[in-house]
């Protein structure tokens, strides 16, 4: 059999590149998003519309892929939401929806993938962080603690997973062209963090896509667990 990989956040972004690549590859993807239109049919595609929220999205769509593939290979877990609110403006209802979407909902993977990881001896996850985690934005205290939170989980999960030959990482990337930056920022701002980045613009999907290829490539990455790769452009080296 092929290699299975589970992607939540896949109907759009940098969750919708991977897909498409990893099906292009010959890889069965159960893509779980709450609106999976985006994502043209394919045989290898499972797809599993629900709410990433809820335990039961990911343990349905592991199972899923699982009795299809019969293995699960790797877990991607890009969705993510960022809301712009300043600090004092912040509820409780925002930074809970913004952990559980961005943190709470990796761990819920994690936890749904890992049983079959661990009957196969192997497997790659990959949780997607950012680069905020770590200098922080106006207006996004939120977004930053719950990615912030997620390098903890992952360098957790990575050292309580590594004897049973499940390797855990993340990527940070930096500003991205996807819809998420494209709704908080204008044209011109996006213009201007492309001029002052080192290479001379900002990242696009693939960039990221082919981070995570790397990390969840068996082969290529067999001895690389518990790092946070951050691919910014060179923008913020620290």
């Amino acid at each position: 059999m092929g290699n299975a990989a589970l992607v939540t956040g896949a109907g759009s972004g940098i969750g919708r590149a991977l897909c498409l690549r990893l099906l292009a590859d010959g890889w069965t993807v159960c893509a779980v998003d709450r609106d999976l239109a985006g994502l043209p049919d394919h045989a290898g595609l499972l797809r599993c519309v629900g709410d990433v929220r809820v335990p039961s999205t990911s343990t349905d769509a592991a199972a899923r892929l699982l009795a299809t593939a019969g293995r699960i290979d790797a877990l991607v877990t890009c969705a993510a939401i960022y809301h712009v609110r300043p600090f004092l403006d912040l509820d409780e209802e925002l930074w809970d929806e913004t952990f559980a979407v961005n943190t709470t909902a990796g761990l819920l993977a994690a936890q749904a993938v890992l049983p079959a990881m661990r009957a196969q001896g192997n497997g790659a996850i990959v949780l997607f962080s950012s680069t905020l985690a770590r200098h922080g934005q106006v207006g996004g205290a939120h977004y930053a603690a719950s990615k912030g939170a997620v390098l903890g989980l992952a360098r957790s999960l990575a050292l309580e997973t590594a004897e049973q030959g499940i390797r855990v990482n993340t990527v940070s990337p930096g500003l991205t062209d996807t819809p998420q930056p494209r709704g908080n920022m204008t044209e011109a701002q996006l213009r201007a963090r492309a001029h002052d980045n080192p290479l001379g613009r900002i990242g696009e999907v693939s960039d990221m896509v082919e981070a995570v290829l790397f990390l969840i490539d068996a082969d290529e990455a067999s001895y690389v667990t518990g790092q946070d790769l951050r691919v910014t452009g060179g923008e913020r080296l620290f």
